[in-house]
């Protein structure tokens, strides 16, 4: 049991890089935020303006998310028994009306240069800047992915996957600015600017639907499911495993089931088991809190399935 104390006090000390990958990330895009001000005012491109309105947009998210990391890494308390994970999700949803809005600011924006043409004066500023955004966004998705692998932090994938496009957007934009310097008609421009839009509005579907699954306490992927059996049936004593149950909840993941169990061996035994079994899936999975029901093996009635078949039932015998 010390071992499975200590791989669970290992993922949350781990659990701590998503604060250094918020921190690094804030610090990184307001760099660029002043850098596409600077560059907007010089050059008055509708793409650069897209660019920095997208910039915007990432300092409140990302400091939404540094703020909602801290909060989701409180121990549980006796009025949060499982812990303050789920506010990743509430987040995400935040976050996806805040987007939704920037997205609505610039097509009224884009629609309003298609009207009212402006012409882009510096073009080598403006491309410079954003070949220093694409530099930024490369290193924050970077450091990103690196602290993912410590701790894996919806709000922290969120922020990765919306840079990673970025890196993208960002060299959509430079090449609209090379094609208007060498003669392009200016509603080029503002056409970009559109199809960043789209991007955005892609970006809030993914992020509200990460949120909702995680609220709704949606299941772990299919795949992780069969390991867990696996893990599960793999141990000698192990007669049967039924009622799986799992869910995320922030870094976090809470896993229960029933074991089914040699009636005639003694309770001791029986407990030493599924000991056993934790701690063979804390190895596994360092991130989740196992509940374990016992049941004698053929015996699935209890007051979550009276009749032995609960919603989704998904019954395995060794």
């Amino acid at each position: 049991m010390d071992q499975t104390n200590d791989e669970q006090r290992r993922f949350a000390a781990d659990s701590r890089y998503a604060l250094i990958s918020g921190i690094a990330t804030i610090t990184l895009v307001s760099v660029l935020v002043l850098a596409k001000t600077w560059a907007w005012l010089e050059s008055g491109s509708a793409s650069v303006l897209a660019s920095l309105v997208d910039s915007l947009m990432d300092v409140g998210v990302s400091t939404m998310n540094l703020m909602v990391i801290r909060i989701s890494l409180m121990p549980a308390d006796k009025e949060h028994r499982y812990g303050h994970g789920k506010a990743e999700g509430i987040a995400a949803l935040f976050q996806s009306a805040f987007i939704a809005g920037i997205a609505v600011f610039l097509l009224l924006e884009s629609v309003r240069r298609f009207l009212e043409p402006q012409a882009v004066v510096d073009f080598d500023l403006a491309i410079s800047v954003m070949a220093l955004s694409m530099v930024v966004s490369i290193v924050m998705v970077t450091i990103q992915k690196l602290c993912m692998k410590k701790a894996p932090s919806l709000a922290v994938e969120a922020d990765s996957a919306h840079y990673t496009s970025d890196i993208l957007v960002n060299g959509g934009t430079i090449l609209t600015l090379l094609v208007l310097k060498a003669g392009a008609p200016g509603w080029v421009d503002p056409f970009f600017a559109l199809l960043v839009v789209g991007y955005l509005l892609w970006t809030v579907r993914d992020i509200a639907v990460k949120g909702v699954d995680m609220l709704m306490d949606r299941e772990l992927p299919g795949e992780t499911r069969r390991e867990i059996k696996d893990i599960i049936l793999a141990h000698r004593e192990a007669r049967g495993v039924h009622d799986l149950r799992t869910r995320q909840i922030g870094m976090r993941w809470a896993i229960s089931f029933d074991i089914e169990m040699d009636p005639h061996k003694p309770l001791c035994e029986i407990h030493k088991t599924t000991r056993e079994i934790e701690r063979r899936l804390v190895e596994k999975f360092p991130q989740a809190e196992i509940m374990i029901h016992m049941d004698p093996a053929g015996d699935k009635a209890d007051s979550r399935h009276p009749e032995g078949d609960g919603p989704g039932e998904d019954t395995e015998t060794t």
